[in-house]
Formats: structure tokens, sequence, C-alpha cells
């Protein structure tokens, strides 16, 4: 997952608006530098001066682009959520899944969602789950682009596994999904798991469950 720039592509509640490009930089850069410190922390430990030390700017000049913390993060999560879809409309498009065969576009479902949620913006995906339950629901974009991946896979992928009706198809392509996301979630907020999406065993792990359910020849070790 390219995360060589991160992007606001949209207004954000509380972020003041950057038109020149050094102000833009300095914006994206206080993106950059949170994004790799939630990896370590979760977003209360974050100081707002640590931020901006590792900026190399001053208090007041985050304050001068962020209205406060909360606006900070609500940039921090559209930055990601754009980086995501672009990820996920780059492999997943219907071009493509109309390319590939059943266990071909199961296996790059696994591939996406496991590079998606051990990439860079890692810590921004745990804590926007761990807030899911707050008014705003910081979890409800992603929740968007999984609506979009279904649409997506059930109409390409359904024709791809004759051994079930197309109707049956899809409930089990649904739940193929379902199983996959559950178990990244899993391991975003839970560090004990005998299989980790930080090494190759979960992704290959869940490849072959969803090989075993959809009754295809079982993926390559």
């Amino acid at each position: 997952m390219d995360m060589s720039s991160l992007t606001l592509a949209e207004d954000v509640p509380g972020v003041f608006a950057a038109r020149q490009k050094r102000s833009i930089r300095i914006r994206d850069k206080y993106l950059e530098a949170g994004v790799e410190m939630l990896n370590t922390m979760r977003f209360n430990d974050l100081r707002v001066s640590d931020l901006a030390a590792k900026c190399g700017g001053s208090v007041g000049s985050f304050y001068t682009r962020f209205q406060d913390k909360e606006a900070y993060f609500r940039a921090l999560r559209a930055a990601t959520i754009t980086a995501c879809n672009k990820e996920i409309s780059d492999r997943l498009n219907l071009d493509r899944l109309y390319d590939m065969d059943g266990g071909e576009a199961l296996d790059e479902l696994v591939d996406v969602m496991a590079d998606i949620f051990n990439s860079p913006v890692r810590g921004v995906l745990r804590e926007s789950l761990l807030r899911i339950l707050e008014p705003d629901d910081p979890w409800a974009p992603m929740r968007d682009s999984a609506r979009n991946i279904m649409r997506n896979l059930n109409r390409a992928c359904p024709p791809q596994f004759p051994q079930f009706s197309e109707e049956d198809s899809k409930v089990r392509i649904r739940f193929c999904f379902q199983l996959i996301v559950g178990a990244m979630q899993n391991d975003l907020v839970n560090q004990y798991h005998v299989f980790t999406a930080r090494d190759e065993s979960l992704r290959n792990g869940l490849k072959e469950a969803v090989h075993a359910y959809m009754r295809l020849p079982l993926p390559a070790a």
C-alpha cells in the first residue's frame, strides 16, 4: 500500500484551509507524524507538543492548522480513508475482478485487506475502530468502503463459483468478506493470537479457509 503521501481530499470540520504550498506541506507533515506515532500509542496519549517537535514546528503552528486535537483526528481519519479507498479502487475494481477466476479473486481480497490493515495507517484504523461507539462513529467510512467492495464482488464473482447457484455464491462471498474483515479487525485490537497480520500467517490461514469454504483447491503454500 503506497503511503508516500497523505492528502486531504475533502473539507474536514475544524481543519483550517491551507492554500499556500508551504502551509499544505506543514499540514501534511503533521498528518504523516500522527500516522507514525499512532502505531505506538493511543490518541489520548498523543501530545500536541510532541507532534510539533517531531515536525520541527511549534504548538502554535499546529493550532493554526487544526482547531483542536479532535479536528486533527478527523483529518487523520479522512486522509487514511482516502488512501485506503485508492488501494481498494486500484486492486478490487470491476475490470480486475472480471479478469480473475474465483480463487484469484478471493486471494486478492485477502491480500488487499491484509495490506490495508497492516499498512502504515494501522494505528489510525485501530483508533477509529476502538472509538466506534462514539456519536460520530469514526468507523463509518470504512463500512462505506466495505459496501463498495461487496458491490463489485457480487457483480463480478458469482459466475466463478459454478458449484453454487448465483444467489448462494453471493451469500458465501459475503460470508468470506465477513470472515476476512472480522479476523483483521480482531488482530487490529488484540495481540495474543497465534496467527497475525504482521507476518504471513493470518493471510495464509484466511486464504486456506475461504478456499475450503468455497470448495476450491487450496492455494499454493
